[in-house]
Formats: C-alpha cells, structure tokens, sequence
C-alpha cells in the first residue's frame, strides 16, 4: 500500500517534470546539446550541497558504489537521447512514450529489489502504456514516412525510457545504501562532470556555445535556463524522496500517466501542436490507468 505522503511527492515531482521538459525543448533550439546537459546537472550540484548539508550526515556503506555508478551511467546516456528526441519530434507526440518506463521499471524491479505488482497493478501498467503507445502511433511527423510507424524521435525516446526505467531501481538501492541528497548531489555531479569531459574532448563546440549563449538576450536564455536548472533539480529530488515511500513500478507509472496528459496540453500551449480526438481519448485511457493503481 502506497502512502498519501508517496503519492504527493510523486505528483510533486511529475509537475515538475513537466515543466522542467517543456523548458529543455525551449532551450534546445539556443544550445548545443553538451552544454545544456552539462549546465542543467552541474547547477543542481550547489542546490544538493545544501540540503546534504542541512542534515545529518550522511552513513554511506559499500554496497553504494555500483548502483550509484550505473545510475549516473544511466541517466547521462537519457539525458542525452532525450534532448534528441525532442529535437526530432513535437513534445506530445514522443513525451508519452516514456510510459513505457513502468513496464522496464517493474520488471527490472523484480530481480533488483523484489517488488512484484499485483494483478491490479499490471492492469494499469497496461492502460499507461498501451494509451501511451496509441497517443504515438500514426504520428506525423519528422522522421515519419507512413501512418502507423515510429520516427527516430521516437525510437530515440524508447531507448531514454528503457534508460531512466533502469535508473529508477538503480537509485532506489542507491538510496538505500546513503541518503536522497547525498545520491542527487553524486548523481548530478556524475553527470556534470561526464559531460564537462566529453566537451573538454571537442573543445572546439564547448565555446561555441557558450557563444551562442552570449549572443542572446539574458532574459531569453539564462532566465528559462536557470528555471530549468531549479527545476530539475526540484523534480529529481522529489522522486528520490518518492522513492522512499512507494515502490518503483508505481512511482513510474504514476508520474509518467499525469505527464503523458500535461505534455499534450503544454504542446499545444506553447508549441501550437495539433489536438486530435485520439489524442484525447488515449490520453482518457492513461488517466484512467493511473486511476486504477490510485484506487
């Protein structure tokens, strides 16, 4: 049974997400991918720091190293993949597809942490994803070539989704073995610090775009992006927390049902994408699988 206090800090955690996506899109049109990865993780680092800091500290055992790694290893391959995804393809059209994250979530979960769902449980798996799945399909777009196939953007956000899944039981044994802020603060720190190198590698396109962010007016750009930084770090600590007092499959399922809704009204919102009755019917079916593992 998940507690009242588990569900808030993932629906907490699922609206800031949203936001947080609909931030990235925004800036990936103003920067190279590199370094708005690089800036979104490595700004979250000071945030962490305080609030490791405005606790006791934190008993961290050996059983931490590999979870947090794969984590971090995890997560900056996501983060990654979905700045391109987002590139190729409209917000509502490939977002939903990262309701597939709670069927990689609850089967990994299985072996990893011996959460088993229950038969209402997999119910609403099925009713996320497979509304998730419809929202997707048919999509036109770029990348897309006939009715009913997959874009790269799409196929782009499956393999983030099959990443962050991973993740999500990874950070729970993280948890486990430390604490949430001192997992974020190694997690974005990790990521960051990953990042920092590869542009180190090419570092002909590191100035560039710190270039590109100086040719731009302050507000348009170091505004959303200091937003999205706060943002970001708000969402992941939430689901850290999150994590605590709901199993993961649930956590998954959850935010990625309500985001899946949030991402078609934010792209129509902010993007002009087009509001079609299957788009609103499948998203109905989300909702209403969401409803099910609430009940």
């Amino acid at each position: 049974m998940v507690s009242l206090l588990g569900i808030v800090l993932v629906v907490g955690a699922t609206l800031c997400f949203s936001v947080f996506d609909l931030l990235r899109k925004k800036l990936t049109g103003r920067l190279s991918d590199t370094f708005l990865v690089m800036v979104l993780a490595l700004g979250a680092v000071p945030l962490y720091g305080v609030w490791l800091a405005a606790q006791p500290p934190a008993s961290v055992s050996a059983a931490y190293l590999w979870p947090g790694l794969a984590s971090v290893a995890c997560n900056l391959g996501a983060n990654y993949g979905f700045l391109r995804s987002v590139r190729l393809s409209g917000l509502s059209a490939v977002i939903p597809l990262l309701s597939l994250t709670p069927v990689f979530t609850a089967l990994l979960a299985i072996p990893l942490l011996g959460e088993l769902p229950g038969f209402r449980d997999w119910l609403g798996i099925a009713m996320v994803v497979g509304g998730a799945l419809a929202l997707q399909l048919g999509e036109r777009g770029p990348g897309v070539k006939r009715p009913w196939a997959l874009g790269a953007g799409a196929w782009w956000m499956i393999l983030v989704a099959f990443l962050w899944a991973s993740a999500l039981p990874l950070d729970k044994l993280a948890i486990e073995a430390s604490n949430a802020a001192f997992h974020g603060l190694v997690m974005h720190l990790g990521v960051g610090l990953s990042v920092a190198v590869l542009a180190f590698r090419g570092l002909r396109q590191a100035p560039a775009s710190v270039r590109h962010v100086r040719d731009r007016p302050r507000a348009r750009t170091w505004a959303p992006l200091l937003t999205a930084v706060v943002l970001g770090a708000a969402a992941q600590g939430l689901q850290l927390l999150a994590l605590q007092h709901a199993w993961v499959g649930f956590v998954e399922t959850v935010k990625r049902g309500i985001g899946s809704s949030l991402a078609l009204v934010l792209g129509r919102v902010f993007f002009a994408e087009p509001l079609t009755l299957r788009k609103v019917l499948t998203v109905a079916v989300i909702a209403a699988g969401v409803a099910v593992m609430l009940w």
